[in-house]
């Protein structure tokens, strides 16, 4: 190699050799049981648009989101007469019972009759998630209830099919035996909830 060169081979050695060192270092910092800058100085790095992660708060939640959410916990609970446990089986009033009680809303009593008499009336065409719809199943005024979940379809604890599902009020079993639809008032009403973060 001619003397001439020899002072740019060193200078490109060293760059590679600083280079070298510089990313060493900055994995020594990573390296297990290698003291982590504190938090008041870290700076995280920035979140992808459109990201959830821990850097940004969770997304709000809408009423008829929580409630389609919780009503489909619920999906696939054995039914049973009476019943008002996830664990042990639900009817259909035992149902909604324990959705509203976990919304945090107004307690319910454990009868659909009893349920239909709450709230105010409301036609089909005005129909909100979160209302209760009511069905003659029985040979009896409002014998069964479930909950709206939009889409045209509900979620109820089926005697016939012993579980907790979801039909379309489109059904002509259900066209045949629909009663009407209440909207529960008051605490937690549907059409006054606030959008909540979870």
């Amino acid at each position: 190699m001619p003397p001439a060169h020899r002072p740019l081979l060193l200078r490109a050695l060293w760059c590679v050799a600083g280079t070298v060192l510089l990313a060493a270092g900055a994995c020594a910092q990573e390296a297990p049981g290698s003291a982590l800058p504190s938090p008041a100085t870290a700076t995280a790095p920035l979140a992808p648009v459109g990201s959830t992660g821990p850097e940004s708060p969770a997304p709000a939640v809408t009423w008829d989101q929580r409630i389609k959410r919780i009503a489909n916990d619920f999906l696939g609970t054995r039914y049973r007469l009476g019943g008002i446990s996830q664990t042990t089986g639900l009817d259909c009033s035992g149902l909604i019972k324990q959705i509203w009680q976990r919304l945090g809303l107004v307690e319910l009593p454990h009868q659909a009759a009893n349920m239909a008499k709450m709230g105010v009336p409301v036609q089909l065409g005005d129909i909100q998630v979160g209302d209760l719809i009511f069905f003659n199943t029985t040979g009896k005024q409002n014998s069964h209830v479930g909950v709206y979940v939009g889409n045209g379809r509900f979620i109820h604890a089926s005697s016939v099919l012993k579980k907790v599902t979801e039909n379309a009020l489109s059904e002509s079993y259900y066209q045949k035996t629909f009663n009407g639809i209440r909207r529960i008032t008051g605490f937690g009403n549907a059409a006054d909830a606030p959008v909540v973060a979870e």
